[in-house]
């Protein structure tokens, strides 16, 4: 129910949306607890500048109707990454594969903010990509088609370690 409530209501706001995943991740729960968005720390943070959100009125399980038209709100008309306040990560795409590898850029970068800032308490000094680096990196690494290609690799990878994989998927 949770699941049709977010996704359905994305969906019907969002026209150029054909897929998300969401997932309980570990890095992504914990980072969400802080209600931000993450920081242009590297590269690969950088792919999703301007590019995602925070749905930060968290109101337990979403298995109610308003409760995803309002994280499609916050979704807002572009944004394909959303961190959901004391939840989880949501990402979406025009292809199941765009919204994944969206999906394992957020949760990695996740998990690199929460080092870069266990290391920024101790009293190392974040160093922040500036917006226009930023935003060329995004413009060159971000786009829908070179998503869905970089997600092959990390495909392939599931393959590769388990040859089930693709019968599983073909069978469900």
């Amino acid at each position: 129910a949770a699941g049709f409530a977010i996704h359905s209501a994305l969906h019907k706001a969002r026209p150029d949306i054909n897929a998300a995943c969401h997932t309980h991740s570990k890095y992504g729960k914990a980072y969400s607890t802080f209600g931000k968005p993450l920081e242009m720390i590297n590269q690969d943070a950088c792919i999703i500048y301007n590019n995602q959100a925070v749905y930060d009125d968290f109101g337990g399980v979403a298995i109610e109707k308003e409760e995803g038209e309002a994280i499609a709100k916050a979704a807002g008309e572009s944004n394909r990454c959303i961190i959901l306040q004391n939840h989880g990560l949501l990402t979406a795409g025009r292809t199941v594969d765009e919204a994944g590898y969206l999906f394992t850029l957020m949760e990695t970068s996740c998990e690199v903010q929460l080092l870069a800032d266990a290391a920024a308490a101790g009293g190392k000094e974040k160093k922040i990509i500036p917006a226009p680096e930023a935003a060329y990196t995004a413009s060159v690494e971000g786009d829908s088609d070179k998503l869905y290609l970089d997600f092959q690799n990390d495909l392939s990878y599931e393959i590769a370690m388990d040859d089930s994989f693709m019968t599983f998927t073909k069978a469900n």
